[in-house]
């Protein structure tokens, strides 16, 4: 398999790229429902601040502009809400655009009561996201001129929508759930030892790729040198219409740069894709990457991120 052909199977396994796109009803519908129930739940009753009403109906132009650099993403999909909430928005950047402090991310026109009312809801969307794409964009910049890819899990608040952001910062979003890809980890593996059928696991690889033809791929997590080479045996006689996926956890790079040149030395690498995972960090990850690895899981994209900084300002000029 050439370099160019296994960059294919990685990104048709762990990205997911046309599912998470407005023309997409399912993920359109799940966008307006999270801004909704945002909105809502910040709302409740009404604004009590817009008194008297009257002086809030009028139409003003408000712009949205970053304080600091910062990487964009949630751009369409506020957009696209705010178009449902009877704002007029344009934007002359895109997802995943670099912006730098001082630039107008978004012009806003509407009534002063309804650009009041989801101020906070559209910076909460912007700088939260915003926050996951710069710092994805670190990490992908981090591992540049590899063949790794950086991923994120689903150590996510927002779940797909901190998926999008992950894209846009210039990362994979590996699965967006439980349910298009089968992952036996930790826990997973636990419960097939107590089974009294030495052959748990090899049943339950079999049984899954049975069931679920369709998935992206099959990941079975590995914590030692010892459960790698069992795992090895395993894929000597799997076949499936998806990739399989050895997951490194908390292993060490020269560990995993050994074991994968194993699968070589077995002509198993190219029925293999291979994953390193466990609190890898920025200042590790390119480690990680010259090591062999396909993907590089980083919960920290998601779990922890520092949101972008950026602000909504009424402009003075009105007639």
């Amino acid at each position: 398999m050439r370099e160019s052909e296994r960059e294919d199977v990685i990104r048709h396994a762990f990205d997911a790229t046309e599912e998470l796109n407005l023309n997409r009803s399912s993920y359109r519908d799940a966008v307006y429902g999270f801004f909704l129930k945002m909105l809502e739940e910040d709302v409740d009753s009404g604004d009590v601040s817009l008194i008297p009403p009257e002086l809030y109906q009028s139409i003003l132009n408000a712009k949205i502009i970053a304080k600091s650099p910062a990487v964009l993403a949630g751009l369409d999909e506020t957009i696209f809400f705010g178009s449902h909430r009877n704002l007029q928005i344009q934007s002359d950047f895109q997802n995943g655009d670099p912006v730098s402090s001082g630039d107008t991310i978004l012009n806003v026109i509407g009534k002063a009561a309804d650009i009041l009312i989801l101020e906070r809801s559209m910076l909460n969307i912007l700088q939260r996201l915003s926050g996951i794409a710069t710092v994805t964009k670190s990490y992908v910049d981090a591992v540049a001129g590899t063949n790794t890819f950086v991923v994120g899990t689903r150590k996510t608040i927002w779940g797909l929508l901190d998926k999008r952001a992950i894209q846009c910062g210039g990362g994979l979003t590996h699965r967006l759930g439980l349910h298009d890809a089968a992952m036996l980890k930790e826990n997973h593996l636990s419960i097939l030892r107590k089974s009294e059928n030495q052959n748990a696991l090899r049943k339950a690889v079999t049984e899954i790729i049975s069931a679920y033809p369709y998935l992206r791929f099959i990941e079975i997590e590995v914590s030692d040198d010892e459960e790698f080479r069992a795992i090895l045996d395993y894929v000597k006689d799997i076949t499936a219409p998806f990739p399989f996926v050895i997951m490194f956890d908390h292993f060490k790079p020269d560990t995993i740069r050994m074991l994968i040149d194993e699968t070589r030395q077995k002509n198993l690498y190219n029925r293999i894709l291979f994953e390193a995972s466990g609190n890898i960090s920025l200042e590790t990850i390119r480690s990680f990457a010259v090591s062999g690895v396909d993907v590089i899981s980083v919960g920290a994209l998601t779990h922890s991120v520092r949101s972008a900084d950026f602000s909504l300002l009424i402009e003075n000029n009105q007639s």
